[in-house]
Parts: C-alpha cells; structure tokens; sequence
C-alpha cells in the first residue's frame, strides 16, 4: 500500500469545505484548478453525506492558504459557512440540548465527521475535555484544523453567547504571525504549538440549555452519526487493511497488545492472531511497516522536527526511531532527510 494510499483512506465529511470556494473567492482564488491537480469534485462540497479525502482536502486548504498570504484562511472559512452544512453531525450540535449534550455528541462523532485520532474526552467536576490528533499520514493540516475548531466554537457561541470566552482551547499549530485573529475567532484563553489539539469547557457552562434545542432531531441526529461513522466496519473487507487503518489511527499511541486490540474486531485475542497468521504477518510487522512507510513520507515530504515525527509514530524516544530509520533505509533520519533536500 502506497502512502497516497494510506492518506486516502482517511477520510472527512465533504461538507465541512462547503465554504472554502466563496471564501477562497473572495481573495480572488478559483479552487477548481487547485481542485483538479488534487483530483478533487468541488461539487462534492454541497453533499450532506458525501465524504472526501481529508488528506487532500487539507492539501486544499495549505494551497488557498499560501496563494491568499493569510495564514488564518482556514479559520476565516467560518464567515461563509452555512450551519448545517455537514448533515447530520452539523446537525446534532446545533440541537443539542445542552452543552454538556453538545460536547458529548462532539466527542462522540468526531471520529464520524473526521478521522481525528488519539481522541481522549473526559468529563468530571471541573468540566469537559476533548483533546486529539490526527494520523501521521495527515503532515500539513494546520489549516483543515483552524477551520474546524472555528466551525465547531461558532456553533457552542450559539448555545452559551459571550461565555464563549471561557472555553480554552489548545491548538498543534505553531503560533502565527497574528494571534490575535485566532483568538477573535475562537477564544481568549487560547494556546499554540501544543502537542494534541484540545477543548476545554468549565463546568459552570456545562448545564446551560441551547435555545435552538430539539431533543428528537437531536437523537435522530445521533442516531444516523453512529450508523454512518467510517470505523464502523472494521470485520468488512480484507482484514489485513482494517487492522492497518486502525493501527494507523492510534499511531502514536503506545504499543497495543493483541488484547487490547481484538475486541475492537469483536474477536478473541486467538482467533485475532489465527487470522494474522492465515494472512502469514503479525501485529508487529504490520505496524512496523506503517512506521516505515509513514516515517519516510514525513522524513522527505514535511518540515516536522525529528523529534515530532518520533512522537507521532508512537517511539519512546528519538534513539529508538533513529535504530528503526537506520535499519529500514541504512540511513540516519538526518541523513535521510538530507538526501532528499539535496
């Protein structure tokens, strides 16, 4: 499997770029070229249900980024957007009871309307807390990531108004040249260059009742999230792609052990390794040819420092990626990337 391929397997909903060409449009920008370089049908935008290439829709997004100059493009998609626009996920927030439903139904369906990964949610006396990631096949996503956050802030805004201000808000992206812009559009307790995106809401927030709820849609809406959500499937198709797409998605997550990993296939842990073996590999293999793979896309195609990339392919520490890199390639990670730049 190619790392195009892994990329393309990661996949959000369509609608959540319903925005992207009138705002690029707005610069003066016509998508449908950039559009057709990456293979993408603009028109797929306007689907309710249709689902895209996250890699390529972030791809999108860093080009319209970089021909407008305006590093907050991603973030400023929000003025355009038309709420409701990514179906039934856009839907469900915007009638969901309280916030507390409100957050819970994000952390819920986040996985449904994008691959995020590492997603952790915790909920206790002190409020919520959602934090997550994205696979490390995803290398430029600062901009796709802007744009959610906005989407998502613009429809909590609708529920809780000024409180707003309240919620913090940790992003991936290094700090930009104007931060300012960033916490207009999100919030004021906002921070960059950290190393999991993540949304915090204080627990005085939590019960507040959203005055466009609608307790039935809202279950609808849940309901058709849970029945649509792209990992819903993993037993369908060749077994050994299901366990690298999930594997992918918990790459930088520690080492997973056979027990931990076959209940999500709803098999036992030896009936788990009786089919990796029919396949003749094993779980270690397979994840160390997703590393191999992953770690020569981000060595040679992204700017992340070595350390970051040792992060997201789930090392312990940058020796241990250093011995893996040098005895797949018989290159240092440095030393690769050097190649590539010369």
């Amino acid at each position: 499997m190619s790392n195009k391929s892994i990329a393309d397997e990661l996949t959000a909903v369509a609608g959540v770029a319903s925005a992207v060409a009138a705002h690029a449009q707005s610069y003066g920008i016509d998508i449908a070229p950039i559009c057709s370089a990456l293979k993408i049908d603009p028109d797929i935008f306007q689907s309710l249900t249709a689902r895209i290439s996250l890699d390529r829709l972030c791809r999108l997004l860093e080009a319209c980024a970089l021909l407008a100059d305006d590093e907050a493009f991603g973030l400023k998609c929000v003025d355009r957007f038309v709420p409701g626009s990514t179906g039934p996920f856009g839907y469900g927030l915007m009638t969901a009871p309280t916030v507390g439903d409100f957050v819970r139904f994000l952390a819920a369906h986040m996985q449904y309307a994008t691959y995020a990964s590492n997603l952790r949610f915790t909920m206790d006396d002190r409020g919520a807390s959602l934090s997550w990631s994205f696979a490390p096949a995803i290398v430029k996503r600062d901009q796709y990531v802007d744009m959610g956050i906005a989407l998502t802030l613009a429809r909590l805004r609708d529920i809780v108004g000024i409180h707003a201000d309240l919620v913090e808000v940790e992003l991936e992206r290094p700090r930009p040249k104007a931060p300012q812009v960033f916490r207009d559009y999100l919030t004021k307790k906002l921070r960059f260059g950290c190393r999991e995106n993540a949304l915090r809401i204080p627990a005085s927030l939590i019960p507040m009742a959203n005055p466009k709820a609608d307790a039935r849609l809202f279950s609808l809406m849940d309901i058709q999230c849970r029945t649509m959500r792209p990992d819903a499937d993993y037993q369908e198709g060749n077994f050994i792609d299901q366990v690298r797409k999930f594997l992918i998605l918990r790459m930088a997550e520690p080492n997973s052990s056979l027990s931990d990993i076959s209940p999500h296939f709803g098999i036992s842990e030896r009936t788990f390794q009786r089919r990796l073996a029919e396949e003749h590999t094993s779980l270690a293999e397979i994840r160390d040819d997703l590393r191999r793979e992953l770690s020569l896309n981000l060595l040679t195609e992204s700017e992340l420092a070595i350390s970051e990339i040792c992060y997201r392919l789930g090392y312990s520490a940058p020796s241990a990626f250093t011995r893996s890199v040098t005895r797949w390639f018989g290159q240092t990670p440095t030393e690769l990337r050097g190649r590539k730049s010369a």
